[in-house]
């Protein structure tokens, strides 16, 4: 449930991203700096990490009880498997904590695989000027894709 509620939201937060935000937009580059934990004007993985998986844990756990239940889970992905929810509830106590369901997806590299995509020279970071040049092609490619 929590994997695919993820993957669910990253296809979507894409999709918007590419048809209907401006690289430009205001709100794509607050997004940037509200990401950039340390203020240095580029991203490391750990901050997008931070910033992207607490906004996404943020809407999994809907009643706000700072955890995720089994019945959450449910609630949320019918089809999600116990299994499943076991590989990310670590302790066993019943429910799925940030740091969890943080290590889990890290380890699943989700967000590695975008960060990467927008590294262009491969440094380990993303600037502005990377993050505004992946938007662009994310664009270009939707557009594609639409027409």
């Amino acid at each position: 449930m929590i994997a695919m509620k993820f993957w669910k939201m990253m296809l979507i937060s894409s999709m918007m991203l590419c048809a209907c935000q401006s690289v430009d937009s205001k709100a794509d580059r607050q997004k940037f700096r509200d990401a950039d934990a340390n203020r240095d004007g580029k991203l490391t993985l750990n901050e997008a990490n931070r910033y992207e998986l607490v906004r996404v844990f943020a809407s999994i756990d809907y009643d706000s009880s700072g955890s995720v239940s089994w019945s959450e889970a449910k609630d949320i992905d019918p089809d999600f498997r116990y299994v499943k929810f076991q590989q990310y509830d670590r302790n066993g106590d019943g429910k799925v904590v940030f740091n969890e369901f943080f290590r889990e997806q890290v380890s699943k590299g989700g967000v590695k695989l975008r960060f990467d995509g927008a590294d262009v020279d491969k440094d380990g970071f993303v600037t502005l000027k990377e993050a505004d040049a992946r938007v662009q092609f994310l664009q270009s490619q939707a557009g594609e894709v639409m027409e």
